[in-house]
């Protein structure tokens, strides 16, 4: 079996003693993030492991794929960052969309469509329509894919019917998420006049109203939705409280460590998000 496998993979393996001829779901995990292989790679290797199964989603990042919480904490994630004080109204409308991007390509055990790169840039309105009832809703708002599907097609619909002023002042509002913005009843419905559901967006907030972003773009979106994913704790929004012992005392020096991460950590994606336009 070794001999048909990856090259990269094997090489990798040899390196930190993993076992090539019995690959892991951890093991595998592991080789995407350290040795960054292109997505034909682990297609292929996962083909070799799981020969009955092929990739749910081979669009969404392959670390992520275990579990089905990941989506979720995603939506949960670009939510608080949406709802911040400190998020310029062009990245609300970038993390709206990257949060759409998600539930397109996330795996359906997720909660998500599954889509492959291909088809996400290429769906149509009529096809989303008719796909939204397999989108997962959850009981808390700002955790529900449902509701940031909703929440981008509002967008889509505000650019095609109103002013790019009405797009923006639509983007300075921030919500409390207490309840639920999907609704069977649809409300604004001049998002399904749209010929691309992931269209580009400029420096100034401008939506293309003609086509969806570059496939390249759409690279740089996933890589996005990778980091956040993968990010412990977003600042400047409280968790949920926990029956424990009382939290330690964070020392001034330990605190000034910790929000210079943070303020790295955003910096990373701010500028992810700049290139993804």
């Amino acid at each position: 079996m070794t001999s048909t496998l990856p090259g990269l993979w094997v090489d990798w393996c040899e390196v930190t003693g993993a076992d090539a001829a019995r690959p892991s779901e951890v093991s595998m995990a592991r080789f995407a993030r350290q040795a960054c292989p292109p997505r034909s790679v682990l297609d292929a290797l996962a083909r070799l492991v799981r020969p009955d199964k092929p990739a749910p989603a081979p669009a969404w990042p392959f670390s992520h794929c275990g579990g089905t919480t990941a989506l979720h904490m995603l939506v949960r994630r670009g939510t608080a960052l949406i709802d911040s004080p400190d998020t310029h109204w062009v990245a609300r409308l970038r993390l709206c969309r990257l949060l759409f991007a998600a539930v397109l390509i996330a795996p359906v055990g997720h909660g998500g469509l599954g889509l492959t790169r291909g088809r996400a840039l290429g769906l149509r309105p009529q096809a989303l329509a008719h796909m939204q009832p397999a989108i997962a809703q959850t009981n808390e708002p700002d955790s529900c894919p449902a509701c940031a599907v909703r929440a981008w097609c509002d967008i889509l619909g505000t650019n095609n019917d109103w002013s790019h002023a009405s797009v923006r002042a639509l983007a300075h509002q921030r919500g409390d998420h207490k309840d639920h913005r999907h609704d069977p009843d649809d409300p604004n419905r001049h998002w399904r006049d749209s010929p691309g559901l992931l269209p580009a967006i400029d420096r100034w907030g401008y939506i293309d109203m003609y086509a969806s972003m570059h496939r390249s773009s759409l690279s740089v979106l996933i890589s996005a939705i990778a980091s956040m994913i993968a990010t412990p704790v977003v600042p400047g929004r409280p968790s949920d409280p926990a029956p424990g012992p009382p939290a330690r005392h964070i020392a001034p020096e330990e605190e000034k460590a910790i929000l210079a991460r943070a303020d790295e950590l955003n910096s990373r994606i701010a500028a992810i998000l700049d290139d993804c336009r």
